[in-house]
């Protein structure tokens, strides 16, 4: 396959106007083998197939060419009062409504203090500190995002990691403890912000079992093996988790065009700002080892060394080190401003592909916000081994099912939601098959997560 080039404008985006970039769709259709995708898109698109079971049902393309439908399905704006539900009759890319993705159930709507029941799939949570204002019913709808993590791995979270980490190899274990220590600035000396949502399959499935109770997590983790569910069929979605990264947009950053914005209310304010989606992390069960998608904006950050032109939201091909000529260290946790380069280029495939999507998003709209997006890689397991033949109770590591590899994706992490980890050998399953079940105090003990780390969010009642 041909691998597409994109042009970007040079200059700064600090402080001066956001310059006139954008990627450029061919005007002739890409060659690319994409059976999934349609000429158009289509809001009822299928999930990944729940019934893969070897390197040879799909090639990476095809891996590939569902991630983006994927992609695609979860951006689509959401049907009003229907969490989960791709809204027909909306044109894809509408503004003013909130997308799938974003009115599926954030964590900290799911695992409640004092390991309180979070009610039904639909019930909103509206949060106790916005009683009585607007904004608590638009938090809950999902049209404005409460963001209060700047870390890709949230203390809480990585004190129970670091609590199990025995098992863990110290390479992971070492990148994950940076991951949760560190946060990342954009050039504005502004952090970044994740959250992580999770849809009604894996939801169901929580509350089913009473998982967001770490007492009962641990307690069916020692009698079950934890298995969030595929789906029934091609059609029918599986548990979906989804992470995203925002960052905060200047004036110009909102003029751009380049940005999926919403409002959001940052770590306890009520007051609203404008983030833009920089990153986005999914995972999609199949009954194995799930398949891991990746797609950040485009303009995040230089791929494969520093460049020395160009604008980027995260770095500045100009900063030298204080006092010196030396160009600014990349990488580097807690460095503000910071200066990321992506050490992964995306993989050959998912260039191709990108540049095939965004055509097929120019003939549909032309001013597409999505045409600044790019699928970074996809991870699946070569050599599933379904969770289903584990004998209770699993603890980690779960198998791994041998990662596609080559090319890139024995080590594919995005730049701007794993800054730090961007190390050799560091991936998707590589990691979360340490997942581990929450915390319980007075008990050691510790299961497998089912390549989750969103579960080890849940809290114990009062005793």
């Amino acid at each position: 396959m041909h691998k597409q080039l994109f042009a970007i404008v040079a200059g700064f985006i600090v402080f001066g106007a956001w310059p006139a970039y954008a990627q450029k769709a061919p005007t002739t259709p890409p060659t690319f083998r994409c059976m999934e995708l349609p000429h158009n898109p289509d809001p009822d698109l299928p999930k990944i197939a729940p019934n893969f079971r070897s390197s040879t049902d799909l090639s990476e393309d095809e891996f590939d060419c569902l991630a983006w439908q994927d992609f695609i399905y979860m951006m689509w704006p959401a049907t009003p009062g229907q969490r989960g539900a791709p809204n027909q009759h909306a044109k894809f890319g509408a503004s003013g409504q909130p997308t799938v993705w974003e009115t599926y159930r954030t964590l900290d709507s799911v695992f409640l203090p004092n390991a309180h029941n979070p009610g039904p799939w639909n019930t909103p949570q509206l949060m106790a500190t916005l009683q009585g204002s607007p904004l608590a019913q638009q938090v809950a709808s999902g049209a404005v995002r409460n963001l209060t993590q700047t870390s890709k791995v949230s203390r809480a979270v990585l004190a129970n990691i670091l609590r199990v980490g025995g098992s863990m190899p110290p390479a992971v274990l070492d990148s994950i403890s940076q991951a949760g220590g560190g946060t990342l600035y954009d050039l504005n000396g502004v952090p970044v912000y994740y959250e992580v949502s999770m849809d009604q399959v894996q939801y169901d499935y929580i509350l089913k079992n009473e998982l967001f109770n770490a007492d009962k997590q641990l307690a069916f983790a020692q009698k079950n093996v934890i298995n969030l569910p595929m789906g029934a069929n091609n059609n029918t979605e599986g548990a979906v988790e989804v992470k995203a990264a925002w960052k905060v947009l200047t004036d110009a950053e909102k003029k751009s065009g380049h940005f999926h914005m919403v409002d959001a209310l940052l770590e306890g304010s009520k007051t609203k700002v404008t983030v833009g989606l920089v990153g986005f992390h999914m995972f999609i069960a199949n009954g194995v080892q799930g398949a891991w998608a990746t797609f950040q904006q485009a303009n995040n950050a230089p791929a494969g060394q520093p460049a020395k032109t160009g604008t980027f939201n995260f770095f500045n091909p100009n900063c030298v080190q204080p006092g010196t000529t030396k160009p600014c260290d990349v990488n580097v946790k807690d460095a503000d401003p910071g200066q990321v380069v992506q050490i992964t280029p995306d993989a050959a495939a998912a260039t191709s592909l990108n540049t095939y999507v965004h055509y097929i998003l120019q003939q549909y709209d032309h001013n597409s916000v999505w045409l600044n997006y790019n699928l970074i890689d996809v991870q699946w397991a070569t050599s599933p081994k379904p969770l289903t033949g584990l004998t209770p109770p699993a603890s980690v590591p779960l198998p791994d099912g041998a990662p596609n590899v080559p090319p890139a994706t024995a080590d594919m992490v995005s730049p701007v939601l794993e800054t730090f980890l961007q190390k050799p050998g560091m991936g998707c399953l590589s990691c979360h098959q340490y997942a581990p079940t929450a915390a319980v105090s007075g008990s050691k003990d510790s299961y497998a997560a089912s390549y989750s780390f969103a579960l080890g969010h849940a809290t114990s009642p009062p005793k």
